[in-house]
Parts: C-alpha cells; sequence; structure tokens
C-alpha cells in the first residue's frame, strides 16, 4: 500500500511539473497585446447632426471606448487635440465641459492642437489644471524655450510589458489667437530630440507621434525621425476615416467630429512586434452612456437657454459660403460692426473666420456666436496706406484655394483679377470713394488674430496699436452691441469688392 502511495505522489508531481513546464512554454509563445485608442476634434458634447448624418457625441465616445478597454484592460486612450473654439459651443464654453467629460471618460494623454488655443495661453493654462490626464507637446515652448505650460516632451507607456513612446506636435498656430506666452518650434527637430531623449531613458518598442499637421508634413516627419512607427493625426474629413501607409509605416486620421476613433493593436511575441489598425464608427449605432448623455443634455438645455434671447429683427439672410473668395452681405455686417464700434475709416475681416450663416427672422444671442466663435478681440491700429494695399494683395493671394485670410471690408472699395500673378492682383482701391494714399495713416478696426499675423498677415507689424487687446471687446460681443443698436438688421451687396476674371 505504501509502495502504491509513494508510486501515485511521483506520478502527480510528475504531471504537475510537466504542466506548468508545459504552461510556462505557452507563455513564451503567446504573443502580448497593448491597444491604443485615438481620437480628437472634440468641439462638441453632444452628436453632431448634418449633412454628414449623425455621429459623434462624449456618451457614444465613452461607450466606445469601455467596450474596447473591458476587452483590453491594457488600453492607452489619446486624445489628438482641439477641444475649444471653432463651433457655437466651443465658443461660448471654451472647451471646459470637453475637458470635464474627458475626465469622466478617463483618457491617459492629449496633445494640443492649435484652436485649444483659440482665447489665449492663460485659457489653455486653466483648462491643463482641470485636466485629470497629462496633456503632452515636443515643439510648443515658453518664451524661455522651455516646454508650454511645464508638460513632458515625451511620454512612455508600459502595458503588460509592451512599451510605448509617445510624442506630440502642434503646427499653424499661426490660425489661432497666439500671444506671446507660446511659440512653435520646429516640428521635425523637435521630434528628433524628443525621440532620442526618450530613447536614451528606456528602450521601447514602439513609438507614435500625436500631430496637428497636414499629411504632406507627416509623411516628412516619419521620413526624417525613422523610429517612429506611427503617426495619429488630425482629421482629413468629416465624414471618412483615413489609414495611410508609408515606407512600411503608417498614418491614422480619424473623423472629425469624434465621428469615430482609431484602435492600434500591439501585438509583441519575443522581440517582433506587429501593429494591427482598425476604425471604430462613433456614430448612431453606439449606445450612449447614461451619465454622460444626462451631462450633454444639461449643457444643451444651458446653451439654449443663454443664447435663445432676441436682440435684432432680421430681414435679410446673411449668407456665407462666399466669404473666402467674393463680397458677402455677412462679411459686410461683420466689418461694418468693427468699423462702427471705434469709428475708424476701416473695418477688416478674414473670410475664414466668419463661421455660419443665419436665415431671417429674430436674430439671437446664438446667431451672433455662430457666426464669430473664437472670441477674437476688436482692436484698433493706425496702418499706412501703403500696408493697407499689402494687406489686401495677401488677401486675394490664394483664394483659388478658398484660403480664410480672404478680407471682407468696410470703408473700402477694391477690385482684383483672379487670374494676375500674385501680388499684383489688386487695384483701384477707394477708402470712403477717395484713392488710397499709400503714405497716409489710416484706422483700422480688425480681429486681433489679423493684427498679430494669423492667417500671414504679418505686413501690420509695422503697425501702431491704438486699443491692445488686452483693453479690447470680443468679435462677438462688438457685433451683437451692432445688432442692438441697428434694431432691423438689413443687409445688401454693396460693390466693395469686385472681381475681375482677365
Amino acid at each position: 500500500m505504501r509502495r502504491l502511495v509513494f508510486v501515485l505522489l511521483f506520478m502527480v508531481v510528475m504531471m504537475s511539473s510537466f504542466m506548468t513546464n508545459e504552461l510556462n512554454l505557452e507563455a513564451k509563445d503567446n504573443s502580448r497585446k497593448a491597444t491604443i485608442l485615438y481620437f480628437n476634434d472634440a468641439h462638441e458634447v453632444s452628436p453632431v447632426v448634418n449633412d454628414f448624418r449623425d455621429r459623434g457625441g462624449v456618451a457614444r465616445l465613452k461607450t466606445a471606448i469601455d467596450k474596447v478597454r473591458e476587452e483590453n484592460k491594457h488600453t492607452v486612450v489619446a486624445f489628438g487635440g482641439d477641444l475649444g473654439g471653432g463651433t457655437l459651443f466651443g465658443g461660448v464654453y471654451q472647451g471646459f465641459p470637453i475637458v470635464e467629460a474627458f475626465n469622466r471618460i478617463n483618457i491617459d494623454i492629449a496633445n494640443f492642437g492649435q484652436h485649444d488655443f483659440d482665447f489665449g495661453t492663460q485659457v489653455t493654462k486653466e483648462l491643463m489644471k482641470e485636466s485629470e490626464f497629462p496633456w503632452i507637446s515636443s515643439n510648443l515652448t515658453d518664451p524661455e524655450g522651455k516646454p508650454f505650460g511645464d508638460v513632458a516632451t515625451y511620454q512612455i507607456f508600459n502595458k503588460r510589458g509592451i512599451k510605448i513612446g509617445v510624442i506630440g506636435l502642434t503646427d499653424d498656430m499661426d490660425t489661432t489667437t497666439v500671444d506671446d506666452q507660446v511659440e512653435q518650434q520646429d516640428m521635425i527637430q523637435s521630434a528628433q530630440t524628443a525621440v532620442a531623449k526618450m530613447q536614451r531613458a528606456k528602450k521601447v518598442d514602439v513609438i507614435i507621434a500625436l500631430t496637428q499637421e497636414s499629411l504632406e508634413k507627416d509623411k516628412q516627419l516619419l521620413s526624417a525621425v525613422p523610429e517612429i512607427d506611427a503617426v495619429f493625426t488630425e482629421e482629413k474629413a468629416e465624414n471618412q476615416s483615413f489609414i495611410y501607409e508609408f515606407d512600411n509605416r503608417y498614418i491614422f486620421a480619424p473623423e472629425g467630429n469624434i465621428g469615430s476613433i482609431i484602435r492600434l493593436d500591439i501585438h509583441k511575441k519575443g522581440k517582433d512586434i506587429r501593429l494591427n489598425p482598425e476604425v471604430i464608427k462613433v456614430n448612431h449605432t453606439v449606445p450612449e452612456d447614461p451619465e454622460l448623455k444626462a451631462f450633454a443634455d444639461y449643457y444643451e438645455e444651458k446653451l439654449e437657454e443663454d443664447l435663445g434671447q432676441s436682440i435684432a429683427q432680421l430681414e435679410t439672410p446673411l449668407i456665407n459660403q462666399e466669404s473666402r473668395y467674393q463680397e458677402t452681405n455677412i462679411g459686410n455686417f461683420v466689418a461694418d460692426s468693427y468699423r462702427s464700434y471705434f469709428k475708424t475709416d476701416i473695418g477688416l475681416m478674414n473670410g475664414g473666420g466668419i463661421r455660419a450663416s443665419v436665415p431671417a427672422g429674430e436674430f439671437t444671442l446664438r446667431d451672433a456666436y455662430s457666426i464669430l466663435p473664437f472670441r477674437n478681440k476688436v482692436i484698433m491700429a493706425t496702418v499706412t496706406g501703403d500696408t493697407i494695399r499689402a494687406a489686401l494683395e495677401h488677401g486675394v493671394s490664394n483664394v483659388e484655394n478658398l484660403s480664410g485670410g480672404f478680407l471682407q471690408v468696410s470703408g473700402i472699395k477694391y477690385s482684383y483679377h483672379r487670374n494676375k500673378p500674385e501680388g499684383l492682383r489688386v487695384d483701384h482701391i477707394l477708402v470712403n470713394n477717395e484713392p488710397l494714399d499709400l503714405q497716409k495713416n489710416y484706422t483700422v478696426a480688425m480681429p486681433n488674430y489679423i493684427f498679430n499675423g494669423g492667417d500671414g498677415f504679418t505686413m501690420f507689424s509695422r503697425s501702431e496699436l491704438v486699443v491692445d487687446e488686452t483693453n479690447a471687446r470680443t468679435d462677438a460681443e462688438v457685433l451683437i452691441e451692432y445688432a442692438k443698436d441697428l434694431d432691423v438688421i438689413h443687409e445688401t451687396i454693396e460693390g466693395r469688392i469686385t472681381v475681375l476674371q482677365n
């Protein structure tokens, strides 16, 4: 009996050892998996419903993210930037409800978009302070060259032994309200520096870049920094996601308005790394998280309550579609409001900053903020005639590509030739029905965005500020006051801008 017991115990020990060894071998054979979820362009808490159908919303976003996390807890959720400005909701609440929603979703990291600076760096820093997640930037600095807001220039996540390095890059800072507290450094050089520091600090398996830049610049980045395995970039379309292959690596662009999430599964087996991308739609098929649905509904009701107040009667629709290449009545309305506010010789408005048309009827606070959601300040400057001519030339230099720098005007009449060379397109400039005097000083009201060099208007650096942005009112506030004074708004096309084809 003792011998039998001994034999049985020996067999149990041997089988247990064999099974343990087999399990260890299996564990070595199995690949490990980490997941990255990426989205950007989050200006609205509620779904966006337009010609591109029903998509987005923070309540659906949370549902989609939670589903992936339940499947794989080793997941990094990254936001690519742009949560303020650009829309009515973003203009009124400056991105703070979006940050609160992201805190509830528990995202892991965020890169800056240029529109996160639409209300100045102080607001950006307040958004960062409210964030329960870290921000990152490899190329935005303060005037002393230190990382803006003391953020990290890179970050490393260790998910199940897979080390993922992340850098963040932001381009086109001249298209936002840039003050002197943030500077954009060279994108590629900044990326190279961040990657080198990261690799000296710790060996990583995968390096990804969160970028706000064009596809062409993303390709240049991959060419110049071969250590980067994938780029997650800004949206290229409102209703379509893109997965580009370049040099055996990837560039991912989700839909705008949180219309989709890019999922990237990273498989590691031994030293081998495999990347498997997927697009996750965030549309009407995704159930809304109940708590965030209530959160979004609260803000929609608040927005309606705050902005539904009527301030004037609009007799003719204000049409915006053509503001980037010809005179529009909405462009006249905005430029007139600036000129009227300061009683200046001239009012200027960049067509790309006008963001919505308005139907005839009651004109409300909501309408004003829809037209001008960026909250630029309306400043007053003394400008020479020569500079005004240079500004008009610059405004028409890229009309064929619908550049946002096309100038809507008040107090001026001018014509331009679409087919002439850049710099030689404008002629017959009149100021208050008198020929423009290149040597004369004129008073001009315009957004601080233009005066500070936005859309490439660098010529105003030689002009003298009379009322600077620290003492100025926002563009929407000026427009609201002008509408109230008019009481009845009747805007027409007056022949201020003539487009010549020859």
